[in-house]
């Protein structure tokens, strides 16, 4: 049975940008696992598999929901024991550090930069819900939030940690990419997806664990539809 993922979309349904449902795509992708995406708006929350969670990505396997990137991803490599998604539990252990700098300090740094870009990819209707719960978040307008010269260095400063083991690593799993490579990629996805530029300067190492993320899977990363041109 193919494995459908409930995956968050803009205006235009080809363009993905979450990056939870971006690291859960691209765990599946590692898997070698049959599956299909159903694009839902931030607006269509009525259409969600569970509406009063109300969060993407959810997948649905063999009838059985599962909610959460994370537990996605725990989910796969109980059902799915085949190609894992660490190679160690070193690997497994390194993953919460990662995801507690991504959570702390990369998102942090970049998402004032990048949510009035996803606000212009999104539907009408989708606008308004955006604005209002990110800008509650963030204490100002998403304008004045891009607009803030700080963020730049912020970024910088956060990107030149997560590089550091890629000068001597092709990726975060060392040799093959682990979970840890589809969470930090999901999040340069979700820029990719709607910013036309970056307003910082992205160390080399990373630069290259990048290209080779977007190379992944015949290329699934490179081949995604973008917002901006």
């Amino acid at each position: 049975m193919t494995l459908k993922l409930y995956d968050l979309c803009g205006a235009e349904a080809d363009v993905r940008f979450s990056p939870p449902c971006w690291m859960a795509k691209l765990a599946l992708l590692h898997k070698g696992l049959d599956f299909e995406t159903v694009p839902l708006r931030f607006a269509e929350k009525a259409n969600y598999p569970d509406p009063d969670y109300g969060m993407l990505p959810m997948l649905d396997d063999g009838g059985t929901l599962i909610k959460d990137s994370q537990a996605i991803a725990a989910h796969l490599d109980e059902k799915h024991p085949e190609r894992p998604l660490f190679g160690s539990e070193g690997e497994r252990a390194a993953h919460q550090f990662y995801r507690a700098f991504a959570g702390g300090h990369l998102f942090p740094a970049l998402a004032p930069m990048t949510f009035a870009d996803v606000e212009k990819a999104l539907d009408d209707d989708s606008k308004a819900y955006f604005r209002e719960k990110r800008e509650a978040r963030l204490g100002r307008t998403l304008e004045e939030a891009a607009a803030d010269e700080g963020l730049g260095p912020k970024a910088e400063a956060a990107l030149q940690v997560i590089a550091a083991p890629l000068e001597a690593h092709d990726f975060f799993g060392g040799s093959a990419p682990n979970l840890s490579d589809y969470l930090f990629g999901g999040i340069f996805l979700w820029r990719r997806a709607v910013a036309a530029k970056d307003p910082y300067e992205t160390p080399p190492a990373l630069a290259r664990w990048f290209a080779r993320v977007l190379d992944l899977y015949d290329g699934y990363g490179r081949k995604a539809k973008r917002a901006v041109a």
